[in-house]
């Protein structure tokens, strides 16, 4: 069986308690399941109490064998944030925003500079998405012709320091791809419609259901936005014109999307893991799918903390 695992953000403390759930036990610093392996599905920094222990705890297991890591867009952003521009500044803006979203993460490695920087180049090797027979599985969205790109780059993993650069200055395909599956398409909004997230900021654009076929639907329906009233406009011909994630392919998991409540599936092929470990109000839970390579996923294979 595998276990797939949601956005961590920093608390490694529920995390312990969901492997314990699961029946992994803690073996010479790392954490073991007789038959099973955790997938974790990104979003290992930022935000909560203990980045830096969530961290150690997925790492020590994916170099044990325990386990397998995708890239987050949070750990991606953390890669972009420290890189400097030839012409000055950096790839990631050093806005106030943007530096808050990162503050817990600094103060954990407060001390430990070397181990950050560490940390950062392990980022590097972490896949975008794992592709089974029975399953896949990415941070935020699975798209064929993204998918496609990164295979004929050679891009399964970010890779170098020099890519991160090459991902963030170009507008391209490559740009593209790794965006789609770490944060999902989006569409924009009118001015009108912007609208406050939990973080406080302004989005002018929302998320959409890249699952759901477009066609004879509403922004409103179509848009991914748990919490926020969309108003019901026509889609763009952008969006109607996009490939959309059918009922009759294998079952795909993934996380990002801050959804709120009892986990519950999307579809019988759609599961987002994402349950707002991190919420500001503490409502939130950890979620993991055990799954046994069952061609549609069940609820009951749902567990969480």
């Amino acid at each position: 069986m595998i276990d797939f695992i949601g956005d961590v953000h920093g608390h490694s403390d529920r995390l312990e308690t969901l492997l314990k759930r699961l029946g992994y036990c803690k073996e010479s610093g790392v954490y073991r399941h007789p038959t099973n392996k955790a997938i974790f599905l990104g979003d290992y920094i930022d935000r909560g109490p203990d980045v830096r222990g969530a961290v150690n705890i997925v790492r020590h297991m994916v170099e044990a064998g325990s386990a397998q890591a995708l890239l987050g867009n949070h750990e991606f952003n953390a890669l972009c944030f420290w890189q400097k521009k030839k012409e000055g500044g950096y790839l990631r803006d050093h806005s106030i925003n943007k530096i808050l979203i990162h503050v817990k993460t600094l103060e954990a490695y407060q001390h430990a500079q070397e181990e950050f920087q560490d940390v950062l180049s392990w980022f590097l090797t972490l896949p975008l998405f794992i592709e089974a027979p029975e399953f896949r599985a990415e941070h935020a969205c699975f798209d064929e012709g993204a998918v496609k790109i990164l295979k004929e780059k050679k891009c399964l993993t970010i890779g170098s320091f020099e890519r991160v650069h090459e991902i963030c200055s170009s507008s391209g395909d490559l740009s593209d791809a790794v965006n789609t599956l770490l944060q999902g398409p989006e569409t924009e909004l009118s001015e009108k419609d912007a609208f406050i997230d939990s973080e406080g900021i302004r989005r002018t654009r929302t998320r959409i259901k890249w699952w759901a076929d477009p066609k004879g639907k509403t922004l409103r329906e179509l848009a991914f936005q748990p919490g926020v009233e969309i108003p019901p406009n026509a889609l763009s011909p952008e969006i109607l014109s996009r490939h959309f994630y059918g009922e009759k392919e294998r079952p795909v998991l993934f996380g990002h999307y801050w959804l709120k409540g009892k986990p519950e599936l999307i579809r019988s092929n759609v599961c987002c893991l994402d349950y707002s470990v991190a919420s500001y109000k503490g409502n939130g839970v950890l979620a993991a799918y055990r799954f046994a390579g069952e061609k549609e996923l069940l609820d009951k294979n749902l567990i969480y903390v």
